[in-house]
């Protein structure tokens, strides 16, 4: 093995299509598309382990659900169960059941699969700029997961994790977001990368110092590093006979020491303080160079991730505010991430944040997300107590 690179892989995503007709025979032809993916994800797990990347999960995302779960002949939830259960027999803990363009589906549909247990099933809503009803009712579902308890991946609130209003996604290793493409044959399996970077983000951006040098740094370091992935991908792409979509080059945070990317963009000179004047250059600057690097074949948001509670330099700042963060992504990625709310939050006003991100995604035809959580009985200003791996705390943002 290699010596430590500087990231780790969070995520290898495989992409399938699937059809009614794949649960027929007890989803003989199911389990066969998800044994493929599940091959094609250790290979490259493997690869990636060996040339010394740290690949934290590999994961399934699928078409939208609607063209394949909701059928007149099937409950809705043995479906899902039986999709589970062939999951499990995999090791495949991670599966994005794509958007729901239905607005029946969104609240009543989208609640069902991210309670299923134990938490594997991440699923969104597909809003169009200026559509009412569909933010009305990815409101309305938001509202209804939050009150969820039956399972610990529910608990205190924790259900929308696993769900977010999403616009102009296509192409995204990450989830909830992530969908198959648009337009994927039901016999063809594709399959992207997407990175945790925060600390080689800091180490990137400290060297740069100023907005001026960050795509000459992102360039040369960068590509040195996404390099040898890109290899691996291109070669799991001819030996399977799989396609490869490319590297979500996102600025991706974790929770270790110094893993943050608000904390790294105070680096340079212009911001000072994340959220103050020279922020969005700054994230512009690092978004143009991250969608630029050269001869790296690049996918999904390839932008700057703000995720609150999974960036403890974002989630300690009193400054924010959620149209601050709004702002700040009209110029790279993901939108509304992991953002607390208060549990009363009124559905009227979630649906007008929704319409805010779509309306933004849709403009600039750009790739944006709505992921909040509201906190039963919790006001904004008051603090979280999430028990998660994967998050910290905050306190809670007003919406309105």
């Amino acid at each position: 093995m290699t010596s430590a690179r500087p990231f780790r892989i969070r995520t290898i995503t495989s992409f399938i299509t699937i059809d009614p007709s794949d649960f027929d025979n007890e989803a003989s032809s199911l389990k066969e598309k998800i044994h493929a993916c599940s091959r094609l994800l250790r290979d490259g797990e493997s690869q990636m382990t060996t040339a010394g990347f740290e690949v934290q999960t590999i994961r399934i995302a699928t078409n939208p659900f609607g063209e394949w779960l909701v059928t007149n002949n099937e409950d809705v939830n043995e479906r899902l169960q039986r999709f589970n259960k062939l999951l499990s027999d995999c090791d495949i803990n991670f599966c994005s059941l794509g958007p729901s363009y239905d607005p029946e589906h969104t609240t009543t549909i989208c609640p069902e699969i991210v309670s299923i247990a134990p938490g594997r099933f991440s699923c969104s809503a597909n809003i169009n700029a200026g559509d009412i009803t569909a933010a009305l009712a990815a409101a309305k579902c938001i509202k209804t997961i939050s009150l969820k308890d039956e399972g610990e991946h529910l608990q205190g609130g924790l259900g929308n994790f696993r769900f977010a209003a999403a616009s102009c996604i296509d192409t995204v290793p990450f989830f909830p977001g992530a969908r198959a493409p648009k337009g994927l044959g039901k016999d063809t399996i594709a399959f992207a990368v997407g990175l945790e970077n925060g600390g080689f983000a800091r180490e990137l951006l400290q060297e740069a110092g100023s907005i001026e040098n960050v795509q000459k740094v992102f360039h040369d370091k960068m590509r040195k590093e996404l390099l040898p992935i890109q290899q691996i991908c291109v070669g799991l792409e001819s030996d399977n006979g799989m396609h490869y979509l490319g590297i979500d080059t996102s600025l991706n945070p974790s929770l270790d020491d110094g893993g943050s990317v608000a904390e790294a963009i105070e680096c340079l000179d212009e911001v000072g303080v994340f959220g103050h004047p020279g922020t969005m250059a700054a994230a512009a600057a690092v978004t143009t160079s991250l969608q630029s690097i050269p001869d790296v074949k690049t996918t999904g948001y390839s932008g700057l991730m703000l995720p609150v509670l999974e960036d403890r330099r974002l989630a300690e700042l009193d400054t924010l505010s959620i149209q601050k963060l709004l702002c700040i992504s009209s110029v790279c990625g993901v939108g509304i991430d992991t953002v607390p709310i208060p549990g009363d939050v009124s559905e009227r006003s979630l649906a007008s944040l929704i319409l805010d991100v779509a309306a933004l995604a849709c403009r600039w035809n750009k790739p944006l997300s709505c992921r909040v959580f509201p906190v039963p009985s919790r006001l904004a200003g008051m603090a979280t107590s999430f028990d998660s791996p994967y998050m910290c705390n905050s306190s809670i943002f007003p919406v309105e």
